[in-house]
């Protein structure tokens, strides 16, 4: 997987996750708290709206209403994960913000 995409500023936020346990692992991710935040070239933070599947096996990240008054520039995203006292991070994602062209 890539760690840098670009991404339009504007542009509806929003992605879609799956979760594949390990084996000895966890098995779904239901009793797991997700934070999500997004830190742009500024230094503005963003917080996701995390909802999590019934089956706890995928969620979705959130950002709403729009990337508008997000600055250009590489900002920053990555999650959060904390179960039974443990807290744990996924890879950091580097989203390079470009100026749309149509108002």
């Amino acid at each position: 997987m890539s760690s840098q995409v670009t991404y339009k500023r504007g542009t509806s936020f929003a992605a879609s996750c799956a979760y594949t346990p390990d084996t000895g692992g966890q098995a779904n991710l239901t009793s797991t708290t997700i934070t999500s935040d997004i830190i742009d070239s500024s230094g503005n933070i963003y917080p996701l709206t995390i909802t999590k599947a019934g089956n706890g096996l995928s969620f979705t990240a959130v950002y709403s209403p729009n990337s508008a008054d997000w600055a250009l520039g590489m900002a920053r995203w990555d999650l959060k994960f904390s179960y039974a006292g443990a807290i744990y991070y996924s890879e950091t994602l580097r989203l390079n913000i470009i100026d749309q062209v149509t108002a």
